[in-house]
């Protein structure tokens, strides 16, 4: 290909990129590092207060009003303030009170820290993607296996059963689960009928965040099965039928035959669960759980709407892509040493 058709063929993907990606990203980063307010000034209100006797007074006072251009538009003034935004989300004042605490109590220090909203919202979004990460994978790769075992008269039907939780919209989806599992629900109405006592899930931290990762995992299987039943299909035959020549057991035919031909789809998999988990939102928003399993995606939706703060939204939001990049640069570097030595 020369170069003319090269170009003529990446610069449409290329100038999307800069469009829908790289002009957000600079704007909320320019954003982040300023500050805005209105501009006020005081202004002199003449109020009549009636009296007796058919008297009257006039009341004169000073208050502020937001100053408005031509146009009658209020004016706004934009403050460079570096990266003070940053701070303030990092809540890095109470971060040091906490390190500088002495003695140094390992346990007390860590709730102190996860008692800071953007330290507390990292924590469960870790605790996230490291619960949720492996379950996927392991579930998606049973079910794949499991269809791909079945005839193909009912394959197209499980396939489809499969995918429903994938096709449900997050928000649906969330809502799903947290029916299920309300005091009067289905669930607490089960275990009653079998002689259980009544469990209030939605009362504390470890019910919630379980229930969240539930949903998770409920929600992002159907994409690993996906994927790892399209890659059984490209399994090469051959191999098999030569390691069921040799005498290679079921397991050992599943785990020296199959999974090394499905690892790339296992990192690829893994990767899109993680970059979409650290972004965990929707089910946090429905069960209302910010006290007991924050989010960083949340943190912002918060900042957003109740303080009504852009700058310190714009921070939140560009710590959470660093922390998106940051998790996953030592799996993309792994990868790429791989591919240089293989």
């Amino acid at each position: 290909m020369d170069r003319r058709s090269f170009v003529g063929f990446v610069a449409p993907s290329v100038l999307a990129m800069l469009l829908l990606i790289l002009v957000p990203l600079l704007g909320t980063a320019w954003l982040s590092l300023h500050e805005s307010y209105v501009k006020t000034e005081l202004a002199e209100v003449r109020t009549t207060v009636p009296l007796f006797g058919g008297l009257s007074r006039e009341d004169v006072r000073r208050v502020p009003q937001a100053v408005r251009d031509a146009a009658g538009n209020p004016v706004h003034v934009w403050n460079f303030v570096g990266l003070d935004n940053f701070a303030n989300v990092l809540g890095l004042d109470r971060l040091g009170q906490a390190m500088a605490a002495t003695p140094v109590r390992i346990g007390q220090l860590y709730r102190d820290v996860t008692s800071i909203e953007f330290w507390g919202a990292l924590e469960f979004s870790l605790l996230y993607i490291a619960a949720t990460t492996p379950c996927v994978l392991l579930l998606g790769f049973a079910l794949a296996l499991a269809v791909d075992a079945t005839s193909r008269r009912v394959r197209g039907a499980l396939i489809f059963a499969s995918l429903l939780p994938f096709i449900i919209t997050p928000v649906v989806g969330a809502l799903s689960i947290y029916w299920l599992f309300l005091d009067n629900a289905i669930v607490n109405a089960g275990l009653q009928g079998l002689g259980f006592a009544k469990f209030y899930f939605l009362s504390g931290a470890l019910p919630i965040r379980s229930l969240i990762i539930l949903y998770g995992v409920w929600h992002a299987t159907p994409f690993a099965f996906v994927v790892l039943y399209a890659g059984l299909q490209t399994l090469p035959q051959d191999a098999l039928e030569a390691a069921l020549v040799d005498g290679a057991t079921r397991w050992q035919r599943l785990w020296l035959v199959i999974v090394p031909h499905l690892v790339p789809l296992f990192v690829f998999v893994g990767l899109i669960h993680m970059m979409d988990a650290y972004r965990v939102f929707e089910p946090v928003l429905v069960f209302g759980s910010n006290l007991y399993a924050n989010s960083l995606q949340y943190m912002t939706y918060r900042i957003l709407n109740t303080e009504d703060n852009y700058s310190k939204a714009a921070a939140a939001s560009l710590l959470t892509v660093l922390g998106i990049v940051i998790l996953l640069i030592p799996i993309l570097r792994r990868m790429w040493r791989e591919r240089q030595t293989a």
